[in-house]
């Protein structure tokens, strides 16, 4: 889709930025920053924008909550296009300090979990002090002397500041999976996935029973993921992501065996098939 206005999670200097900068490389497009996913998605939905990337999963953190919570409810949204970003996690600071001087560290919850290694073994008397973003910890480090973030490379290179490691994180299978949304899904490619979600009714042998569905067919799911409701006790969503585009005439009978089967049905979109390279 090229050309438009494309929304992401801010604020700048995140990971969510440099996915949606990537994305958006060489097609016109005029990116916006949103202070939290379900104001991306509900721009998108009001046609305030004509597209949002906002992160679906990770492969250390799993499912992101406030996405698929939003996908399962909203109406008129749909998965257009996928995107994994690796995380590359960096080490910066207000101009060159010896690392025996750095006496505190800030960043997001998850980035210190993803380099504990890294600092347990090369900064093992700093603090380490969560902030909400990794943006917000690199903004705080200018003129903080003594402390250093851990911080996607561009928030270097926005604020000013000294890297002093790259690729710190303990885990280089660090994956996060974005997806794009807009209006509508994507056409047919011939290299697909459809999202879907569905809830089960109460009774044994219902996830069995749908899941058939998808074996009978020989069609291979490439994820699935539950989450409560928020209705009830019990009550559970399931993502379910195949291969192939939802308009294959073959499905026609699939989906409508699963709404004879789900309380809850609904295709989230049709969108070219990605991988992490």
């Amino acid at each position: 889709m090229p050309g438009g206005k494309l929304g992401y999670l801010g604020p700048q200097g995140t990971f969510s930025e440099e996915a949606a900068l990537l994305y958006s490389r060489g097609s016109g497009k005029e990116l916006i920053e949103y202070p939290a996913i379900g104001e991306v998605i509900n721009a998108v939905q009001t046609g305030t924008l004509d597209e949002g990337l906002v992160p679906l999963e990770n492969s250390l953190e799993g499912g992101v909550a406030a996405t698929l919570d939003q996908l399962a409810r909203q109406e008129g949204i749909y998965v257009y296009h996928e995107l994994f970003y690796q995380v590359r996690q960096c080490l910066m600071a207000d101009g060159a300090v010896p690392p025996e001087q750095i006496t505190g560290v800030f960043s997001h919850p998850h980035a210190l979990g993803q380099c504990a290694e890294y600092l347990n073994r090369s900064l093992p008397n700093a603090e380490s002090v969560p902030l909400e973003s990794t943006a917000a910890a690199a903004k705080k480090v200018i003129g903080k002397a003594g402390w250093a973030a851990i911080a996607p490379r561009r928030s270097a290179e926005l604020f000013g500041l000294k890297l002093m490691a790259e690729g710190i994180q303990d885990n280089d299978e660090n994956f996060t999976r974005f997806v794009i949304l807009a209006r509508e899904d994507h056409p047919p490619t011939g290299n697909d996935r459809t999202s879907l979600v569905l809830t089960l009714a109460d009774r044994p042998g219902s996830l069995y029973e749908v899941l058939g569905y998808f074996a009978h067919r020989n069609i291979n799911l490439t994820r699935i993921e539950s989450r409560p409701s928020k209705q009830m006790i019990g009550d559970w969503l399931f993502f379910i992501d195949c291969e192939g585009h939802r308009s294959e005439p073959e499905k026609a009978e699939l989906w409508e065996e699963i709404r004879e089967t789900a309380p809850f049905f609904k295709l989230l979109g049709s969108y070219p098939k990605a991988d992490r390279d």
